[in-house]
């Protein structure tokens, strides 16, 4: 049997003194302990390629050298797309010795999240959708709506982009009067 760390190049191959158990149940999106050995020399290898693509002060080349990664366009001021998922139970945690897994995030094409939004993990965000900017989206969120915390139910056209307006409470954020 291959195990899924064995078939994909992009992946470092364990070492001799190194369990690559909880490296695959991470990979199969199982739960898994984050701080296993295997998994540490391979976060830590990433964060360093991270840290260096960060000191790239101009933005073309930055860009660039993100692409291997993730690409989230030009301009996403403080986003966070957030992935790690553990459990509830403070029992079940244990601390940081508790199990970990990752769920996907999915963000459809040509989307614009406003500053400061963070996605959740799990979360599928439709095609042309506008979220606004301080949301928190917990929920997935259909293609082609414009999404704002503040925003009352309108299902009404928006002149200004064609597409839907919902309150984004729908979608895990609570719900502010006008």
């Amino acid at each position: 049997m291959i195990l899924p760390h064995q078939s994909n190049s992009r992946i470092f191959p364990s070492t001799e003194d190194e369990n690559p158990e909880e490296l695959s149940q991470m990979l199969a999106g199982r739960p898994c302990h984050s701080w296993d050995s295997c998994i540490s020399r391979i976060r830590d290898a990433q964060a360093r390629e991270v840290w260096e693509i960060n000191q790239i002060i101009d933005m073309e080349p930055r860009m660039k050298a993100m692409r291997d990664f993730i690409y989230m366009g030009d301009q996403a001021p403080n986003d966070q797309i957030l992935t790690p998922a553990h459990p509830v139970s403070p029992e079940e945690r244990n601390g940081l010795k508790g199990k970990e897994w990752a769920k996907p995030v999915t963000i459809g094409n040509d989307c614009w999240l406003g500053a400061g939004v963070t996605v959740c993990p799990g979360v599928i965000i439709g095609e042309r959708v506008t979220v606004g900017a301080a949301s928190v989206v917990t929920k997935d969120v259909p293609s082609r709506l414009d999404t704002s915390p503040s925003m009352d139910i309108d299902r009404s056209p928006n002149r200004d982009l064609g597409v839907e307006s919902i309150n984004m409470h729908t979608y895990g954020v609570k719900r502010t009067e006008r």
